[in-house]
């Protein structure tokens, strides 16, 4: 085994500790270090584990070392453009699909995304085999609402640059200055939302939330992908250009209109024509359109150019591609954000067959779709499938209108799965917006891939997953899994720096009872610190 350059939660995990406050609704924890959790072996997939298998680690070799970060969901917290105004109804049934809107931790992503970056960078080699991080994928919901103002500031604390999360005015204009007593206010001592979960009162926490920092920015290429979030208001509702006026605007809604809520995806400016107050107006906010999102990849600082984003993209408006800049592999990267509406996914046709051309290009055999064996490309490869969505999320059959690339009917979860299975060399599909660590073999008569989904950047655990792609040299393949967590101190002390900021965001949302995740959101020991076996599906293999 080789030293880590940094550690993983192999060597140390942080979990929730004691309970230092009780509210009326709930306790509040604060974080402590805990043990490592070693590496388990998942063998789902393969039938017969090697008998030599313990002696993997003196002969295996690394194909690929890569991260994963997923949901991020950077948020301008003043926009007009958000409802968090919800939250002071609960959640009721007819509140359940549309929460969360807010979350305490919010305005201080930025500073758990950079404490992020700054373990990924000292994360150089892997412990396993020595070799470099080559890689980092995104797999959407990269901002919060669709805002100009977000995505630049993404864009910057992934290649570098100074991050503002501050718009509107000289003053804090969001929910949490204390006038609302459904969200926290962390300068209010009295806040009842506060008082009732038990959450503490930490003086000058917006001001230094809202203060700009340098971002050094990822050391290694990272590829882009489109969520929910990049690309619908709110996560759900398609954009108009009445939304983007109220983006820009200056009325922000602070409750709801009467009488029975307002299907937000169907009726958006309902819901946002409640109670408000003003705020100052910003252009920065403006809506940014999917076309407008695949251009601002295609900055001079960009590794690799267009993160991935290649100029079919930019010419045809579309948001999926593969990507072949690790050797002996491909990356392809789907749009499974439905631009009908929505938060779950699903892709469009057009899509469906450009994934089995570009599985086709790198399988010398493959099953067609009456299931006989078919001649493909030559260049054969392992592929790793990435997107926003996982499988079981894939469940959105809105229709897009016509007039656009993404018209017609729409393929889900188990239908791309379908597809994938006919592929041997699929060895993983990778994902997020579950907001939870969870692995699932899916088997099939070729073998199999596994399902990778990892939970969020704003959410609790607020880690990143490692994968290492490894030839074990016996006719199996392995992925090494390893979930890391954040540079930033366990318990933050003050809010003086961007360090004590990433704490405080971490230590907030564990206690978040509106963590999409929830409070489990790091899954089963098997869902983190894992090897995947399965086997080497390559042609060709001795």
């Amino acid at each position: 085994m080789h030293e880590p350059a940094a550690p993983t939660t192999v060597q140390q995990t942080i979990r929730r500790g004691e309970a230092v406050r009780q509210g009326s609704e709930q306790p509040y924890y604060v974080l402590e270090a805990g043990p490592g959790e070693a590496h388990q072996t998942r063998a789902e997939l393969v039938a017969d584990i090697p008998a030599h298998a313990a002696s993997r680690h003196g002969q295996r070799r690394s194909i690929a070392y890569l991260a994963h970060l997923t949901d991020i969901q950077l948020t301008d917290v003043q926009s007009p453009a958000r409802l968090e105004a919800m939250h002071q109804l609960g959640r009721r049934p007819d509140t359940a699909l549309l929460l969360p809107m807010m979350r305490p931790q919010e305005l201080l992503a930025a500073h758990a995304t950079d404490a992020l970056v700054r373990a990924l960078n000292k994360v150089a080699k892997s412990p396993d085999t020595g070799a470099p991080l080559q890689l980092a994928i995104t797999t959407g919901d990269n901002v919060d609402n669709m805002q100009w103002n977000e995505v630049q500031s993404f864009l910057r604390l992934l290649d570098g640059g100074e991050v503002c999360m501050d718009s509107g005015g000289p003053d804090f204009e969001g929910v949490q200055d204390g006038r609302f007593p459904w969200a926290w206010a962390p300068e209010d001592p009295e806040n009842l939302w506060g008082r009732a979960h038990g959450f503490p009162h930490v003086p000058g926490l917006l001001k230094a939330g809202l203060e700009p920092f340098t971002a050094p920015g990822l050391n290694v290429p990272w590829l882009t992908c489109y969520g929910n979030h990049d690309g619908l208001v709110q996560g759900r509702a398609p954009l108009t250009p009445q939304l983007g006026a109220v983006m820009t605007g200056h009325r922000k809604v602070h409750a709801l209109p009467p009488g029975p809520v307002a299907d937000f995806t169907e009726h958006p400016l309902q819901t946002l024509s409640g109670p408000s107050h003003q705020v100052t107006p910003d252009e920065e906010r403006r809506p940014v359109t999917r076309e407008e999102f695949i251009e601002a990849h295609f900055q001079p600082s960009a590794r690799p150019s267009g993160h991935g984003l290649a100029e079919r993209n930019l010419l045809d408006g579309t948001a999926y591609y593969a990507y072949d800049g690790l050797p002996g592999i491909r990356v392809i990267v789907l749009d499974t954000t439905n631009p009908a509406g929505i938060f779950e996914g699903s892709i469009d046709r057009r899509q469906l067959a450009w994934l089995e051309k570009s599985l086709a290009e790198v399988h010398v055999r493959f099953t067609d779709a009456d299931g006989r064996e078919a001649a493909g490309g030559g260049d054969e490869r392992l592929v790793i499938v990435t997107s926003h969505h996982p499988r079981t999320s894939m469940t959105n059959d809105r229709a897009v209108p016509a007039g656009t690339a993404d018209a017609g009917e729409r393929a889900l979860g188990e239908e791309v799965a379908a597809l994938l299975h006919r592929f041997p060399n699929v060895i993983a599909w990778v994902s997020g917006h579950i907001h939870r660590n969870s692995i699932r073999p899916l088997a099939s008569r070729s073998g199999g891939f596994w399902e990778i989904s990892t939970s969020s950047v704003m959410d609790w655990p607020c880690q990143v997953r490692l994968l290492e792609i490894v030839d074990n040299n016996d006719g199996t393949l392995s992925i090494l899994s390893t979930a890391l967590d954040h540079e930033a101190p366990v318990r933050p002390d003050g809010t003086a720096g961007t360090q004590d900021l990433a704490a405080w965001h971490r230590e907030l949302a564990a206690n978040d009872p509106m963590g999409v995740g929830g409070f489990n959101a790091h899954g089963e020991p098997a869902d983190r610190n894992v090897e995947l076996l399965l086997p080497d599906p390559r042609v060709g293999r001795r």
